[in-house]
């Protein structure tokens, strides 16, 4: 009888060890939905300007260097422990962590950052002008590396938060064929991409740094603001990127959804294609300004932000709060534009669909104010890589955009300096000034010639007129914690989980 017992107790004990293996099998997957009305582009880091990549990037990808967490501004370590910056700004010395190992195995060292960093200088990437200047990458030892530049320097820490470190044997092997399945030393590793549906990557059981609290993460392109905030609503995502002040009342209906806020590091501007007729008359170009009602618009369409003052937004290195927004007069528009070269003809103003919050409302509006001066506008509202090509090649007469930046000179360099969006503006006091200022060392030194830059730009009234500093909205879930969202609109987002 006892013999009978002792096997049912262990028949027992063996049956609940299986149904506890067994639910510990199937326990629920911890994942976090995110979605933002943009689709990523292109897999290579180095190789893209799109905010979608740089999110995911964000995950799959460590740094040297990262954002200062509780205030986004400033630096603290992450694959470099510590640095310094030789006097004449020319050389940054970085110690290396050790004992981190990418997601195939590939310890991370020295050559890591020579090779990824060195890129720049074989490979024509979108992301050369962060590194204009570099000379070469000197290893001292397998955790040492020396950042050597051809002149001073001050956005190396900067640029560095925009390069995420590379395998240097699995690319030096593999090139660019490495990006089909991307392999970082991040808090997540690459899933899979199934265009226009979805991004996923999952959780790094071995991450070097404190790990990720859910398993999964998904990213959804969802363009149409309706969507996105029906997903939000009904629970479908966790979190919605780009969301509209409109839809803020609906939401404070539902008590398991709260909205996050940030001013963005980003302004929405008109660019002019500045070496064409009439945008090649100040008179015109004047008109175009006096002509937008930056106040109403602000106030009425996007119900938040505030108005532009120049082209350095509020929040980054050289704004100047003393200056105050242009204001619309309609009367003086209307003469300027009688005095100008402008024949009448109808321009076209091309509009990237979904890339912006209420493109579509605001680019009406001032469609509607120029129109009321004596200027014809024809919108064309277009998909987003149409736009692009179209933006590229100079086919157009006005377009709209936007540009998030950690430092301007990411924005002076790449659409000014370079001319990256064909305006055909030319300048050369103002591009000198550009040059000069990445070169200061100084932090006050720089900040006046970035005031003056911006007084150019603001005087000439080219090749951009700057319309809105944008709030970013995020709808998510009650209960979601452990996010960082930045001025950049690259929210950091290998911590977000919900409250247990």
């Amino acid at each position: 009888m006892k013999k009978f017992i002792k096997v049912t107790i262990l028949l027992v004990l063996l049956t609940l060890m299986l149904v506890s293996s067994c639910l510990v099998g199937f326990a629920k997957e911890k994942v976090i939905t995110f979605a933002r009305p943009e689709d990523i582009f292109y897999l290579d880091p180095y190789n893209t300007n799109v905010l979608s990549s740089s999110i995911i990037d964000y995950l799959i990808y460590d740094r040297l260097v990262d954002h200062n967490p509780e205030t986004g501004v400033g630096f603290v370590p992450a694959l470099a422990t510590e640095w310094s910056v030789s006097p004449d700004g020319t050389a940054y010395t970085f110690k290396l962590r050790q004992g981190v190992k990418f997601h195939n195995g590939e310890p991370f060292d020295a050559e890591c950052v020579k090779v990824s960093l060195e890129r720049f200088l074989n490979e024509k990437l979108f992301k050369n002008s962060f590194w204009e200047t570099l000379k070469e990458v000197e290893i001292v030892d397998d955790y040492t590396v020396i950042v050597r530049y051809k002149v001073p320097n001050v956005l190396c820490l900067t640029s560095l938060i925009l390069t995420p470190m590379l395998p240097a044997k699995a690319f030096t092997e593999k090139g660019v064929a490495l990006f089909d399945h991307p392999i970082g030393t991040g808090a997540f590793t690459w899933g899979h991409w199934i265009r226009g549906q979805e991004i996923v990557v999952n959780k790094n059981p071995d991450y070097w740094g404190k790990p990720a609290y859910v398993d999964k993460f998904i990213y959804l392109p969802i363009i149409e603001d309706s969507t996105r905030l029906a997903a939000i609503l009904t629970g479908e995502i966790d979190i919605a990127d780009s969301m509209s002040a409109d839809q803020v009342p609906m939401t404070e209906a539902e008590p398991n959804v709260e909205i996050a806020k940030m001013l963005a590091w980003d302004q929405n501007y008109i660019g002019l294609k500045a070496d064409t007729p009439p945008m090649t008359d100040k008179k015109f170009r004047q008109a175009i300004n006096m002509a937008i009602d930056r106040e109403n618009i602000v106030k009425f369409i996007f119900k938040g932000g505030r108005p532009s003052t120049g082209n350095i937004p509020q929040g980054i290195v050289g704004f100047d709060d003393s200056l105050t927004p242009v204001k619309q007069d309609i009367e003086k528009a209307k003469q300027l534009v009688k005095e100008s070269i402008y024949d009448g003809r109808e321009l076209s103003f091309i509009i990237p669909m979904g890339w912006y919050p209420k493109e579509k409302d605001v680019t009406q509006a001032i469609q509607a104010q120029l129109m009321e001066v004596g200027i014809n506008v024809k919108l064309e509202l277009i998909d987003g890589a149409v736009y692009r090509e179209k933006r590229a090649a100079g086919n157009y007469d006005f377009y709209w955009s936007g540009y998030a930046a950690d430092d301007i000179d990411f924005y002076l360099w790449n659409v000014i300096h370079s001319d990256l969006m064909s305006t055909g503006y030319k300048n050369e006091e103002l591009n000198k000034l550009i040059e000069d200022q990445r070169q200061e060392v100084d932090s006050e030194k720089r900040i006046e010639i970035l005031r003056k830059i911006q007084n150019i730009i603001n005087t000439e009234v080219a090749p951009q007129i700057f319309v809105y500093q944008m709030e970013n909205l995020y709808f998510q879930r009650k209960g979601i914690t452990g996010y960082r969202y930045y001025g950049n609109k690259i929210p950091d987002l290998r911590y977000a989980h919900y409250e247990e």
